[in-house]
């Protein structure tokens, strides 16, 4: 059976979960990416997703 392909969402929200269990805590998608936005939590989706968009205004 063919795997699905994971896109951004379904990535954080893995990222989530991991981060989630790691630390014992039950933060939301919306807690969870307010403290990354905030720099209290470095996240690997999201900077990985940052440093993309910063390339594409760099080509222009």
């Amino acid at each position: 059976m063919k795997r699905k392909k994971l896109d951004h969402l379904d990535l954080v929200c893995l990222e989530i979960a991991k981060y989630n269990k790691i630390h014992n805590t039950y933060y939301s998608y919306g807690e969870y990416t307010a403290l990354v936005r905030a720099g209290k939590i470095i996240s690997d989706v999201v900077s990985e997703k940052r440093v993309k968009k910063n390339e594409k205004k760099m080509d222009r």
